[in-house]
């Protein structure tokens, strides 16, 4: 049985602890990406196969030239020319580990319309979260490559957040132990689906 660890070394959660530009980013790169991409490939199969048509895309962080990232990821998104615009759930590695997140960025305008008028609506929004209360939020500590806090915020307030706020985004999941087996992360990720078609529109 294919597991997450097949892919992505426990190993590399060093990487995101080297110092310097340069240093940080050879090994993401040559090592780290390739194993994404691969995985993100797998996973836009699998997930397809179950009835969640997705696309497969890896972070490239292009636009960086000082400060190297804390943590990498792959996307599974609704369009095949990029992810950003859209809602897409993301497996992340970073240095506390592996994550499988929902993520609306705050430039997604579309989505993050659509995810905060679900979430304030609260009936749909509210069986979901209620199913999930280990919830982690990940906004909170977006970018940092750290476990999230526990989501403390409510669905009707996460809401108003996403309509009002121009920099507010999402950003909400589960720390992803390197042993889970692929079957039981697509089930995970079917977990996220809902948010996923509610910022979609699908």
């Amino acid at each position: 049985m294919e597991k997450v660890k097949d892919y992505l070394d426990p190993a590399w959660v060093e990487v995101f602890g080297i110092e310097g530009f340069a240093e940080r980013m050879a090994p993401i790169r040559q090592t780290v990406r390739p194993a994404l991409q691969r995985l993100a490939a797998r996973l836009a199969e699998v997930m397809t196969d179950r009835g969640v048509p997705v696309f497969p895309h890896v972070a490239s962080h292009m636009r960086r030239r000082v400060n190297p990232p804390n943590e990498t990821w792959l996307a599974l998104g609704p369009a095949k020319r990029g992810y950003k615009a859209w809602g897409h759930m993301g497996i992340f590695i970073g240095k506390a580990g592996c994550s499988v997140r929902f993520v609306v960025k705050d430039e997604a305008e579309g989505p993050k319309k659509n995810l905060g008028q679900w979430f304030r609506a609260g009936r749909e929004s509210g069986e979901w979260f209620r199913k999930y209360p280990e919830l982690l939020d990940y906004d909170m500590v977006h970018g940092t490559g750290l476990v999230g806090p526990a989501l403390s915020r409510s669905p009707k307030e996460m809401g108003e957040r996403l309509l009002q706020l121009k920099t507010a985004g999402c950003d909400l999941g589960w720390v992803l132990p390197f042993d889970t087996s692929l079957e039981t992360l697509a089930g995970t990720l079917e977990n996220l689906a809902p948010l996923y078609r509610a910022a979609n529109g699908s």
